[in-house]
C-alpha cells in the first residue's frame, strides 16, 4: 500500500492537483461503506478521474483482500501525506507549460531536499522572474523590481 500512496502523492505537482486529489479522496470515502460486497473500484466508476480508479484497482489487484477499515485508513494517510507536503508559491509573469512546472518541481525537490506542492500565480506586472514564497517568507527575483532599481 506504501508504493501505491508515494506514487499517488508523487503525481501531486500543484495546489489544484491537491485540491482535485483531495476531492477525489473524500468520494472514495463516501462510497467506502455503501455496498461493501462491491469492490471500491466499481463503486468510483464514473464518479472519480480514471486516473485514480486505475491506482484503487492496481491498489485492490496486489493486495487481493482490502476491508473497508484498510482502505479508510489508506485514504487518511494519503490525506495527510499531501497535506504536510510543503506548499511554494510562485509568482511568474506567464502561464507555464507542463514541461516548466515539472522543472520547477523538480528545482525545488533538489534545492530543498524534499518534495513540494507548487502554488503558481500568473502576474503579467512582474515582467519576467519570479516570486517566491516558502515558509512565510518572499524573495523577489522580478525584472520590474530590478527595473524600479534603475529608475531609482
Amino acid at each position: 500500500m506504501e508504493k501505491i500512496l508515494e506514487k499517488l502523492a508523487e503525481k501531486i505537482i500543484t495546489k489544484e492537483d491537491l485540491i482535485f486529489i483531495l476531492e477525489q479522496i473524500e468520494i472514495a470515502k463516501d462510497l467506502l461503506f455503501k455496498q461493501p460486497e462491491i469492490f471500491l473500484s466499481e463503486k468510483l466508476k464514473g464518479k472519480v478521474s480514471e486516473g485514480f480508479k486505475r491506482e484503487i484497482e492496481n491498489l485492490e489487484k496486489k493486495e487481493k483482500y482490502i476491508s473497508v477499515a484498510e482502505f479508510s485508513e489508506f485514504f487518511d494517510r494519503l490525506k495527510e501525506t499531501l497535506l504536510k507536503t510543503p506548499i511554494v508559491k510562485l509568482e511568474i509573469a506567464f502561464e507555464p507549460r507542463e514541461s516548466f512546472i515539472l522543472e520547477m518541481r523538480e528545482w525545488f525537490k533538489k534545492n530543498l531536499g524534499k518534495r513540494v506542492i507548487l502554488d503558481i500565480f500568473v502576474n503579467s506586472k512582474i515582467v519576467g522572474g519570479a516570486k517566491i514564497e516558502y515558509q512565510g517568507k518572499w524573495k523577489d527575483y522580478s525584472l520590474a523590481k530590478k527595473i524600479e532599481k534603475i529608475y531609482e
